[in-house]
């Protein structure tokens, strides 16, 4: 008699375990998501000319481009998950970074010695507009929160009235020009600058950032507080959660993620970028729901919102390097998005 197989020795209660796991697996959203930036990756290794598209030093640029988008989507991740929007992270990136771009120039130097590229006072410079560029972003999340709380109007309308709010006042400021003679050496010496040679340190702090989060998120009472206020408000009120204290923190840590994108935006270009950040509220949405946080609050994925990152940046940069336009993108990602949200309904009602 021939030995009996490796399947043969599985008792049922370990194939019941592993299709159980299997199924739990297939309901996760973040799941099917990775497996089509996989499949994107894949593809464009494949028919990319000279498979330029498969190379480390390709992949470190999807990194650095996706470094200040998945800081906006894992604030966005939370905001979400409790049920709340933010459509104004555009206008505070765009507003914190000129506010810092100004006081970087206007402390650095007399006009005449900016104009000429000469910084006597560079570190203090920097030091005051990074700061500055926090506090500016904190404080438009705050006051996001505070109109939200207090006058009880909805955060989709308060942040889309924001968003005008704040990119007037930028505009205003700047008459419409970005501000010019940004010091070099921040993009030198942070941008550009690679850790042992290999990772972009604007990648490094995006994501000891974003781990943070995924801590807070999954293993803190914080984060438990977050999602129990997504799922249900008269719930967490009457288990003693202070609502509208948590929805304050959670628009200030989404404004306080603005002001480090902003830091990132002047640092990588050297400029400010007033007409460059009109979607970044609808692709930070699009990428923690892409990953598989619900727009009914309750349920949120740090990990699948950086997936969900990820698959417009690997598009657009598959598309360029294959000569095409990569406009076409949005396309896919809208597509993306529709199949997203269908399976968190599926999810839902089957949870019902």
């Amino acid at each position: 008699m021939s030995a009996p197989s490796h399947e043969e020795n599985l008792s049922p209660l370990a194939s019941t375990d592993r299709s159980t796991w299997f199924s739990r697996l297939c309901e996760h959203t973040a799941f099917w998501m990775l497996l089509i930036l996989l499949g994107l990756v894949f593809v464009f290794s494949l028919i990319s000319p000279n498979h330029a598209f498969f190379s480390v030093s390709n992949f470190f640029t999807i990194a650095l481009n996706a470094s200040q988008l998945v800081l906006l989507a894992a604030g966005m991740t939370f905001l979400l998950g409790s049920r709340e929007f933010d459509l104004s992270v555009g206008a505070n990136v765009v507003l914190s970074s000129i506010l810092a771009a100004k006081t970087i120039t206007g402390l650095a130097g007399s006009p005449d010695q900016v104009a000429m590229g000469d910084y006597p006072n560079l570190t203090v410079a920097i030091i005051a507009g990074v700061a500055v560029a926090l506090l500016t972003g904190t404080l438009f999340g705050l006051i996001n929160g505070l109109v939200v709380t207090r006058l009880k109007i909805s955060s989709f309308l308060v942040t889309l009235a924001t968003t005008t709010v704040g990119l007037g006042i930028a505009l205003v400021i700047t008459h419409g020009a970005n501000v010019p003679d940004i010091p070099r050496v921040l993009q030198i010496s942070f941008a550009t600058n690679k850790i042992f040679g290999v990772i972009p340190l604007p990648v490094a702090v995006s994501l000891i950032i974003v781990c943070l989060l995924w801590y807070i998120l999954s293993k803190t009472r914080f984060g438990t507080h977050t999602l129990a206020l997504g799922s249900s408000p008269n719930a967490a009120r009457r288990a003693g959660i202070d609502i509208n204290s948590h929805s304050l923190y959670l628009f200030s840590l989404m404004g306080l993620l603005c002001g480090v994108a902003a830091v990132l935006d002047i640092s990588r270009f050297a400029t400010t970028n007033i007409g460059g950040h009109q979607t970044d509220n609808l692709q930070a949405v699009a990428a923690a729901v892409i990953g598989g946080t619900s727009l009914f609050g309750g349920i949120a994925s740090m990990s699948g919102t950086v997936i969900g990152t990820l698959i417009p940046v690997v598009l657009s940069t598959g598309l360029v390097i294959m000569g095409l336009d990569s406009f076409y993108q949005l396309i896919v990602v809208g597509l993306i998005v529709i199949v997203a949200v269908y399976i968190d309904q599926r999810n839902r009602q089957r949870s019902v």
